[in-house]
């Protein structure tokens, strides 16, 4: 299976791994400061539940400083803090209610599997996991060490 598109500056942080040219990576890196998106306007949507918004505000406030999350970012986050009030209200079903019903398992538990395992995929996506943010890290550049290195030499 084919390596997932990574933009130049992550790429670099990883220490190339997909074994660009500088040549290549210098017109990738040109070619995204033209797609480039604006994080001005960090709001979350206005059909998020309230849990949801305060959840979405604490992230975009965790990663600020990190310039990880734009504004084409909104929608995938939102849907992420959408999902974990889901899985917080099946949770606090299943504890009100118990985990089987007339004999039956609670379709609760189906359903915060399943919750899970989208919250775990969108959570890597967002950078929000430990293992994701260790994978960005990896081979990161300090800014005070580069001693007029350019970052395409590796």
């Amino acid at each position: 299976m084919a390596r997932q598109a990574m933009n130049s500056k992550l790429q670099m942080m990883l220490g190339n791994p997909n074994n660009k040219t500088k040549k290549e990576l210098h017109r990738r890196q040109k070619n995204e400061q033209k797609l480039a998106v604006s994080a001005e306007n960090m709001e979350p949507p206005a059909w998020l539940s309230p849990g949801a918004k305060t959840e979405f505000k604490r992230i975009v406030g965790l990663f600020e400083k990190t310039e990880v999350f734009n504004e084409a970012d909104i929608s995938e986050l939102a849907v992420y803090c959408d999902l974990l009030m889901e899985y917080k209200s099946a949770n606090m079903r299943l504890k009100k209610h118990g985990r089987d019903n007339d004999g039956k398992p609670s379709p609760d538990i189906r359903l915060k599997m399943q919750l899970s395992q989208r919250l775990d995929a969108l959570a890597r996506n967002l950078g929000l996991t430990p293992t994701a943010r260790a994978s960005m890290a990896i081979n990161m550049k300090d800014d005070e060490a580069s001693d007029g290195e350019d970052d395409f030499d590796d």
